[in-house]
């Protein structure tokens, strides 16, 4: 139902049907929102008014995409939950100067298919491209398995328009001049102030992005190995300068991602002496797969540990999607098991911290003992070991496990940072890694970050709890 607007904390345009409200209750994390109501804007203009009566009323607002995040960044505790689930389309593709303009609600997947079909390319491929919005993937300035190669969601915006907390609405643009020496370096882009932002300083309503030419063609391969160190070794060689392959993904699956694999009855054959494997991709000219897959088999062949005659080989696109489907299946088969355990208390646990590349398999080395003591006994590490980005995932089953796993996850934050990484490599801090914050940012930083919100969101009515603490 739509409410009286005479309401003391709504308006005519905020939904309040408990029906319609608990579907933003939810997301892909563990958490649960409590919004007391629901926007819906059709349009930029409309998520301005709604910003301008919320702030002049005193009223929290979390803006949400498609609810696809496992930070509970888009979850309200409070206030209105503010969607941007109708701001859909691709309003512009200009072929000669490689740009576009999509809509912030749009599905990642169906902006990048009309890019393609420009004959253009647009790099960030989070796992969850098919159920996550444009807007929102800049909010927590999400990346993904091709971001070995390409980087992440922040190297191609080029402009966003920002529905602020005053009701206005405007165009932040990146400088395009090649030179430019006035003040703070990290001040002079306002584009990548709200890169990561996660809905604390506006709701991002229009993103234009720079584009890249369509790669002709590409070949996926997985490789096999007896054991992780061995497959992180070869990782290491395929990075080198000296490998003779040019890797857009290297991708770690451990045996227990493998198991999950080969239960999905795909065909794919996965040895069983094999107790991980690398899932790589690499783009070629059309015809030239065979160099390069030959190229990776010959690193692969002089490899301690690698199982080379069982590589599998994906050059067409039924058989790509067919090993891309086998992956997916992993982290979705974990967050169904993960759920099953919630009556007593259980959940799963992801970690998403990544460290530079060359303390990787020593300090994956230590965590798997750290795990080992705290009596962990359902573990899966799988992901982008090539940025040093592993995640482990942890199935405990009831509230006593999940209390030994968090020391554990904290223990990893901690030291991750101390050895130069993040607490989040992809998926943001939102509010189920805000405790962790401390340890990737020093005070000052924290305090710089505030004083920026304060500019955009005076009153403090954005997305609260994300990032920090509300304290």
């Amino acid at each position: 139902m739509v409410v009286d607007p005479g309401s003391p904390v709504q308006s005519a345009r905020v939904v309040t049907d408990p029906d319609v409200l608990a579907a933003y209750t939810e997301d892909a994390s563990h958490l649960r929102g409590s919004p007391e109501g629901l926007v819906r804007p059709d349009t930029a203009e409309e998520v301005a008014e709604a910003l301008r009566e919320a702030q002049g009323r005193g009223i929290a607002v979390t803006p949400c995409g498609l609810r696809s995040s496992t930070t509970g960044a888009g979850l309200a505790p409070r206030g209105w939950s503010l969607s941007t689930e109708r701001l859909v389309g691709v309003e512009a593709i200009d072929a000669e100067r490689r740009t576009a303009i999509v809509r912030a609600g749009t599905v990642l997947r169906e902006f990048k298919d009309a890019v393609e079909e420009a004959g253009l390319f647009y790099p960030p491929d989070p796992t969850s491209e098919r159920e996550c919005a444009v807007g929102g993937t800049v909010a927590c300035d999400a990346s993904g398995a091709r971001s070995y190669k390409y980087g992440a969601t922040h190297r191609y915006v080029r402009g966003l328009e920002v529905a602020l907390p005053d009701g206005s609405l405007r165009w932040y643009r990146r400088p395009i001049i090649g030179k430019d020496a006035a003040g703070y370096v990290g001040l002079r882009d306002p584009v990548r102030l709200f890169c990561g932002s996660e809905g604390t300083l506006g709701v991002v309503t229009r993103v234009e992005v720079d584009l890249l030419l369509r790669p002709e063609a590409f070949s996926a391969g997985l490789a096999f190995f007896v054991d992780v160190p061995e497959a992180l070794a070869w990782v290491g060689l395929a990075r080198s300068r000296e490998s003779g392959v040019d890797p857009r993904c290297l991708e770690l699956l451990d045996a227990a991602a493998l198991r999950i694999m080969a239960a999905q009855g795909s065909g794919i054959g996965i040895p069983a002496e094999a107790g991980a494997a690398v899932f790589f991709e690499a783009e070629h000219r059309v015809g030239g797969e065979m160099a390069v897959m030959e190229a990776f088999w010959t690193l692969l062949s002089d490899a301690p540990g690698a199982l080379a005659d069982d590589t599998v080989i994906a050059s067409d696109h039924t058989q790509q999607e067919q090993l891309r489907l086998l992956r997916h299946a992993v982290p979705a088969t974990l967050n169904e098991e993960g759920r099953g355990h919630h009556a007593s208390g259980g959940k799963k646990i992801s970690t998403d911290w990544a460290v530079p590349f060359h303390h990787l398999a020593p300090f994956m080395k230590r965590v798997d003992g750290w795990l080992e003591d705290a009596r962990i006994e359902r573990v899966a590490r799988y992901g982008h070991v090539g940025d040093g980005h592993p995640h482990y995932n942890l199935i405990v089953k009831d509230a006593e496990e999940a209390a030994r796993a968090a020391v554990v996850v904290d223990r990893m934050c901690s030291e991750a940072c101390a050895l130069g990484g993040t607490v989040t490599a992809e998926h943001g801090v939102g509010k189920v890694k805000r405790t962790y914050a401390k340890y990737r940012f020093s005070d000052w930083q924290i305090a710089s970050m505030k004083a920026v919100k304060a500019v955009f969101d005076p009153t403090g009515i954005m997305a609260p709890g994300n990032i920090w603490d509300e304290s």
